[in-house]
């Protein structure tokens, strides 16, 4: 199987950049220059790098997971759940000019979140008027999304994945997850299945069947395994 490029910072398809795809050092000015792409994505680098409130490895891998996503969950409405920085979901706001909300969900917001959104937001101006912050366990957040909300979760982990299908479910949207952290999520998955593809991909396969029982189109993709092996998406569309 051919390697998944990086689609809107090429340079990192380079084999002497790959190794800094993971990195947890935070994004600088010096490593900002390596973060070559279209005017609005170098921006928004610049202006990260600045406030150092990120790592090298979140920012990629929030920009190549939004370059995959955008067209196919693209709505009114986007929830970035169990979002950390929020880093997707504010790529919406400031990229996709018919998101007119963009709902950040997460337990507890982290301490740098708020210089993110300054980021983003000193490069794209307009996307502060869209923006909603919500503190609160994703199993008890379907009240705060309006109807056919696009539901958005990078590395929600273990069964917080599948609490991010309950809650596109119950609003009806479309949904794209980055699973990670398999423990505990593959026991509802039939005994065969995780005896013969292991706990990653029998879950994986369990809750595609469940999204299309529920009346989602389901569909696979990958963001560079560069950035982390686990790095599947999975699609559910209405």
């Amino acid at each position: 199987m051919s390697e998944t490029p990086f689609r809107i910072f090429r340079g990192f398809n380079d084999e002497s950049l790959k190794w800094a795809a993971r990195s947890t050092f935070r994004l600088d000015r010096k490593s900002a220059p390596s973060f070559r792409g279209d005017p609005m994505a170098e921006r928004i680098v610049r202006a990260l790098a600045e406030r150092r409130a990120i790592n090298v490895k979140e920012t990629l891998e929030s920009f190549e997971t939004f370059s995959r996503i955008r067209r196919r969950v693209r709505a009114p409405r986007v929830a970035d759940v169990c979002c950390g920085h929020g880093l997707t979901g504010l790529l919406f706001a400031a990229i996709e000019r018919q998101v007119e909300e963009v709902v950040l969900l997460d337990r507890k917001k982290p301490p740098k979140a708020d210089l993110v959104v300054d980021a983003v937001c000193e490069a794209a101006p307009w996307a502060r008027e869209k923006i909603r912050w919500v503190e609160a366990p994703i199993e008890r957040s379907a009240d705060e999304l309006s109807p056919e909300t696009s539901v958005v979760a990078v590395h929600a982990c273990g069964v917080r994945t599948d609490r991010a299908i309950d809650l596109a479910l119950s609003v009806g949207g479309h949904r794209a997850a980055i699973p990670c952290c398999y423990k505990q999520t593959a026991k509802d998955a039939p005994r065969a299945l995780r005896d013969a593809l292991g706990a990653e991909l029998a879950t994986d396969v369990h809750r595609t069947y469940r999204l299309e029982a529920a009346g989602f189109r389901v569909e696979w993709g990958a963001i560079p395994e560069a950035i982390t092996p686990m790095n599947r998406i999975l699609f559910g569309l209405r």
